[in-house]
Order: structure tokens, then C-alpha cells, then sequence
């Protein structure tokens, strides 16, 4: 299955393989409003046959384009590398017009942000085959999602999940100002920095997997028990 991309260099009217105006369509041309680069849905990495990573169907945002797949595409990365990045990237992106002519699958070292390029999963790989595989540090989902918790006592902190990974967390403790204590915002943030691991102090917001974690049950806490906080994650 090819990833298709939206929209085309083909005009609606044009000749040829000139797209037919439907309601999806119009869709995809109200998704393209949003310019970040972000995986909207699915594109789960996992593990192939050989040196082949995986990837899910799903959809994603790469500058202001919607980027989608149906089926799984099986990518064959390089062998003997250690916490590579697996990237989608788009030829022909930020062009005027539009120009999007093909997609690649990129290798790099580290987190160094790649123009017109999402960040999908980091892999590493033996000689044969792939051994490790996450997508802990992507950049997931798009706009802003608000809500509440309720702190449980635990200082080491408790997880919330919002479905998606938010690039950034704000908290307010009902009792403050949301301006009064600098430790009610997430001190790391996928695509900057490493999720898992990270030695975060006391009373912190650290960021995981699909949601984050409020920390703390002293009385500037994050999580003080029975405390209705606050909350709004930016994607």
C-alpha cells in the first residue's frame, strides 16, 4: 500500500489523476490548517521480520500536509545501529504551490528535528534484526485537551493518561495562582528530551507515554491526596 499524501499536485479540476471533490476530501483540506508535524493516530512501531520496523496504519501531520496509510509498511532499516531515529519525511514539502512528489523513510543519529519530517519510532538494531523499538519521545496528537485529576497521596506521583503524548503540561493546585510555583509546569518534553529515566525532582510534572506524571503530597504538591488539580496539555 503507497502513503498517500494530501493534497496533491493535482488540482481537483485537473486532467488525469486530478481528485474527485468529496466530503473526505474536504476533510483532509481542514486538517491541513495545522502545520506542526505530529503523528494524528496509529503508526505504532514495532518489531519486523529481519531488519524491518514495522509501522501501523495511521495518519499524521507533516507541514500542514495529512499523511496516510491504510496498511502496515514494513521498513527496512540499517543493521548495527544503537537509538537510531526513524523518521517520515516528504519531498517537496513547503514548496509554492504545493509540490509534494514522494515520501522517505530517514535514519538519523539523534533528536535533531528534520525539516518537513515526523518522528515515528527510535530503533536499535544487531546485524540481522531489529532489537529494540519505541516511540516514547514522538510528538503525538494536535491542539489542546483540558481536565481534572485527583491527587492519590503518592509523592512519587501517579500516571495520567490522555490517549496521546502532549509536547507540554500545565497544573493548577486550587489553592494558587497558576503563576505562583514554577514546578506546575512539565519539566521535559517529547522531541527534546529523553522520557524514560529522566531524574525528576520532587513536586514535578514529567511527561510519559501518552499522558504525564504529577508528583509530589507536601502541600505544593502535585499530588496531594484528595486535591482536585487542574490541568490543560498542549500537542
Amino acid at each position: 500500500m503507497a502513503i498517500e499524501v494530501f493534497p496533491t499536485a493535482q488540482d481537483i479540476g485537473g486532467d488525469g489523476t486530478g481528485r474527485t471533490a468529496t466530503e473526505e476530501n474536504m476533510v483532509q483540506t481542514l486538517d491541513r490548517f495545522s502545520t506542526q508535524s505530529t503523528i494524528l493516530s496509529g503508526m505504532v512501531p514495532s518489531a519486523g521480520t529481519g531488519l524491518a520496523v514495522d509501522v501501523a496504519p495511521g495518519r499524521a501531520l507533516i507541514d500542514g500536509y495529512l499523511v496516510r496509510f491504510t496498511a502496515t509498511e514494513a521498513v527496512t532499516v540499517t543493521g548495527s545501529l544503537t537509538d537510531y531515529y526513524l523518521w517520515l519525511k516528504l519531498t517537496g514539502a513547503g514548496d509554492d504551490p504545493p509540490a509534494v512528489s514522494a515520501t522517505a523513510w530517514v535514519e538519523v543519529a539523534d533528536l535533531t528535528a528534520q525539516a518537513n519530517a515526523v518522528l515515528v519510532a527510535k530503533f536499535t538494531t544487531d546485524g540481522s534484526a531489529v532489537i529494540d523499538i519505541e516511540d516514547n519521545e514522538r510528538r503525538e496528537g494536535a491542539g489542546y485537551l483540558t481536565g481534572t485529576y485527583t491527587g492519590d497521596n503518592v509523592d512519587a506521583g501517579q500516571d495520567i493518561d490522555l490517549g496521546l503524548t502532549p509536547r507540554f503540561v500545565r497544573v493548577n493546585h486550587p489553592g494558587y495562582a497558576p503563576a505562583v510555583n514554577d514546578d506546575r509546569i512539565s519539566n521535559i518534553w517529547p522531541g527534546n528530551a529523553v522520557l524514560t529515566g529522566y531524574a525528576t525532582s520532587e513536586d514535578s510534572i514529567e511527561i510519559i507515554k501518552d499522558g504525564f506524571k504529577p508528583k509530589g503530597n507536601d502541600a505544593d504538591g502535585n499530588n496531594r491526596g484528595s486535591i482536585v488539580y487542574s490541568y490543560i496539555a498542549w500537542f
